[in-house]
């Protein structure tokens, strides 16, 4: 009977407790105008995640002094923003979908649109393999195809526009922006949401997919994503009677003016499920294990290179078996060179090259040039024309090859063109050290580069001072 008891006065003080809570939250949300509520309510989702105010403007009433807010922490740690400037710069982005997952859900969408290939999995090996698709996309692709009916023509906007909403809320606790410039940027945002979708249900279930694409591409397991959103948005979508809609705080039947549904199809909390085909979720985990190898059991890791094999044609399978027989930077040269031989072929029918694609022939070309293998260099050194990659690894690459162009030049005696060879690898190497360094090979290579390129340089033109002379002579 005690535990009964103490039972039945944890249930009242619990009830008591969200009665009390939901009754401050009204409060806060009574004061707010049209447009600050419908600001707090579709920035929601993501505010809740994080557990911060949803009922007021600046989630974040009281920051100890002296104290970074948790808003500015997330703001830096995972945006990547650190001022005012930055946010209005990212707010601009994607209010003219120049980034985000929206804008990256629709390009494959089209490509997907383009194909001319009757199955979805010959569609996408096919774009996959023209574009030289990491696998995170090709995962990416799959989601695209199975999901892109339910989520209609408006794709992930609701995914992208909730969370830059949330960005501009958690500027206004960094103290990046007042309230009224925060609401100022928010309004088109608001305006193009509450006009894509029916209800609060319906877009918090398109808002919630957008997770799933998200969660693909970072190696988390995208039902914990998705159940993670959804435990969000429906903690505040509570049925009410009328005796209660005073006292407790909901968004229970909030709808939308929705002018420009079109034909799209309203979702509800059913639709909120993401079961992959066979072969979507065998790039799921490829995708995982690539991004968190550490968290991969045997078993995933088993499946992955046994899945792989069978894709080796693909150049994202073909560049991962390769790589996993390698082992990274301290690989055997032999097997290496052996290694990514197997996989060229899956590049030879790349049309539009990728970060994929210039970061294998970049791994290519320095296993190239530890064989000692110059030819092979110079069959390489053209792959990098077909587009721009500015990284310092592929800057370093030039500059070992002119190196060895200039060496080659000065032991065949044509100065001139070694002196040249000489000053275009010191030029390469200054430019990549001015540039992000991805880690593709050892630099420790390079080490004393510049000094010994300015050696070589002056040797050459000690060598062409020398001819000149002989010749008056």
């Amino acid at each position: 009977m005690k535990k009964i008891g103490v039972v039945c006065v944890f249930i009242f003080l619990s009830f008591a407790l969200f009665a009390d809570a939901s009754s401050v939250m009204l409060e806060s949300w009574n004061k707010l105008s049209e447009d600050e509520k419908w600001f707090c309510l579709l920035s929601e989702p993501l505010i809740e995640t994080n557990q911060l105010s949803i009922t007021t403007l600046n989630p974040e009433k009281f920051i100890p002094a002296g104290k970074r807010s948790i808003s500015q922490q997330l703001l830096e740690d995972s945006w990547d923003l650190y001022s005012r400037e930055d946010v209005l710069a990212i707010a601009n982005d994607y209010r003219f979908k120049q980034i985000g997952p929206a804008v990256r859900f629709n390009e494959l969408r089209e490509k997907l649109n383009q194909t001319t290939q009757k199955s979805v999995q010959a569609a996408i090996e096919e774009i996959a393999i023209k574009n030289c698709l990491e696998s995170y996309v090709i995962a990416r692709l799959y989601f695209v195809a199975e999901k892109q009916d339910i989520l209609g023509e408006y794709g992930l906007l609701a995914w992208d526009y909730g969370r830059i909403l949330s960005v501009l809320r958690r500027s206004i606790a960094a103290g990046w922006l007042s309230e009224v410039e925060a609401l100022e940027v928010a309004k088109p945002f608001i305006d193009e949401l509450l006009n894509a979708y029916d209800s609060w249900e319906d877009y918090a279930v398109h808002y919630s997919l957008g997770s799933v694409f998200y969660a693909i591409s970072e190696g988390i397991y995208y039902n914990d994503s998705l159940n993670l959103v959804l435990d969000s948005v429906k903690k505040y979508d509570i049925a009410v009677s009328e005796d209660e809609k005073d006292k407790v705080f909901t968004f229970h039947g909030i709808k939308f003016p929705g002018k420009n549904r079109n034909n799209n199809r309203i979702l509800t909390y059913n639709d909120a499920v993401y079961k992959p085909s066979k072969e979507a979720a065998s790039w799921i985990l490829v995708a995982k294990v690539e991004k968190k190898p550490n968290d991969a059991t045997k078993t995933e890791t088993t499946a992955v290179n046994s899945f792989l094999k069978k894709k080796k044609n693909i150049p994202a399978a073909a560049y991962r078996l390769a790589l996993l027989q390698t082992n990274g930077k301290n690989f055997v040269l032999k097997t290496a060179s052996k290694a990514f031989e197997e996989a060229l072929p899956a590049f030879e029918n790349v049309e539009n090259p990728s970060d994929l694609y210039f970061v294998f022939y970049i791994r290519y070309a320095f296993i190239a040039y530890a064989s000692n293998d110059i030819k092979k260099m110079d069959s390489v050194i053209p792959k990098f024309n077909k587009g721009t990659f500015e990284v310092a690894d592929l800057q370093y690459i030039y500059c070992i090859y002119y190196t060895e162009k200039a060496k080659t030049a000065s032991y065949n005696k044509k100065y001139e063109d070694a002196v040249e060879y000489a000053k275009s690898a010191l030029f390469c190497l200054r430019q990549g050290n001015s540039l992000q360094y991805l880690g593709l090979f050892d630099k420790e290579i390079l080490r004393d580069s510049e000094k010994n390129l300015n050696n070589m340089i002056e040797k050459y033109r000690h060598k062409l001072r020398q001819i000149d002379q002989q010749r008056d002579v």
